[in-house]
């Protein structure tokens, strides 16, 4: 559904007195993706990374400087307005796109004419059903909560029903009550829907994407499924040992972290660590509360990619 190949973005520094394109910042840098229909694809990667440049190509706001991308097969520069029918980009806090002095329903019809839908009642009436506004839809935008605006606002970038969503990070300032009925309404109501989810919160992309990829000075550094990225760049294994006292006494082994009565031990050989734990607690007279191994986290495989980047 989504192709790029050697997709770039730069932009140039402002500095009028030098023509150097050495100077420029490449946002997005030969960026190579394929994303299925019906997938959603994650998005990580720090602040400047490029993950709101790429969506902004991807939705033709911004034209890129070198290579190529599709969506459906349709080409973003050539087929400009076939492109922006079948996308839509929910960017940034997008909160601010509505009118606040109209109603949610006023909200709609607005930005279905701005649409050319012809006759948009019945559409509004599906999307003001899907998002569960219905008691709130003849009332003024300024009177919503944040979550209501945010319900509001991906019911308008949805009126022209688009295949592909992109979304910056949708849930943000949110309470998590509304968070959860937007995440289930996406995973149940939107599986046609092919998703580009960029967010820094790592949790929640683990939750919600098939895939993910971390990017970096405008590269994919990573890529695959959470569980893929877990097997393919943990390259150890995690003991974590409760302990009721003395946790300093783990201080000798190697490559251990001690916070309070919590001893987390990195080891290549999961059971020669077990055996060495054993064999202290046993010396020592420790009483254990609790040991276990631990899983991998996307987060700290984030960290680590990053840090291998620099």
């Amino acid at each position: 559904m989504i192709i790029t190949e050697n997709l770039t973005k730069r932009f140039k520094k402002s500095n009028p007195q030098k023509n150097d394109k050495s100077k420029d910042i490449t946002a997005v840098d030969h960026l190579n993706l394929e994303i299925k229909k019906g997938e959603i694809f994650g998005l990580i990667g720090p602040n400047g990374a490029g993950k709101t440049t790429l969506l902004k190509i991807l939705s033709t706001l911004i034209i890129p400087d070198e290579g190529i991308a599709t969506i459906d097969g349709y080409d973003i520069v050539k087929d400009v307005d076939v492109v922006k029918s079948k996308v839509s980009l929910l960017a940034g806090e997008f909160v601010r796109s509505l009118y606040w002095r109209l109603t949610g329903r006023q909200n709609l019809i607005f930005f279905a004419n701005l649409r050319n839908i012809w006759n948009p009642d019945n559409r509004v009436n599906e999307l003001i059903n899907l998002f569960h506004l219905e008691e709130q839809q003849n009332e003024f935008v300024m009177k919503y909560s944040t979550g209501m605006k945010h319900k509001l606002a991906l019911a308008a970038g949805l009126l022209h029903d688009p295949p592909v969503i992109f979304l910056d990070e949708p849930l943000t300032g949110i309470d998590p009550v509304t968070a959860y009925e937007i995440k289930n309404l996406i995973k149940n109501e939107f599986k046609d829907k092919t998703i580009i989810w960029t967010t820094h919160n790592l949790y929640e992309i683990e939750e919600m994407c098939d895939r993910i990829a971390l990017i970096n000075n405008g590269k994919i550094r990573l890529e695959g499924s959470p569980d893929k990225l877990k097997r393919e760049h943990w390259g150890y294994d995690k003991i974590m040992v409760a302990v009721e006292n003395d946790a300093e006494a783990f201080g000798h082994i190697e490559k251990v972290k001690i916070k309070g009565n919590i001893v987390e031990i990195e080891t290549n050989d999961t059971h020669e660590t077990f055996l060495e734990i054993l064999e202290l607690v046993k010396n020592k007279n420790i009483k254990i509360k609790e040991i276990k191994t631990l899983k991998p986290t996307i987060e700290e495989i984030f960290i680590k990619g990053i840090q291998n980047d620099k």
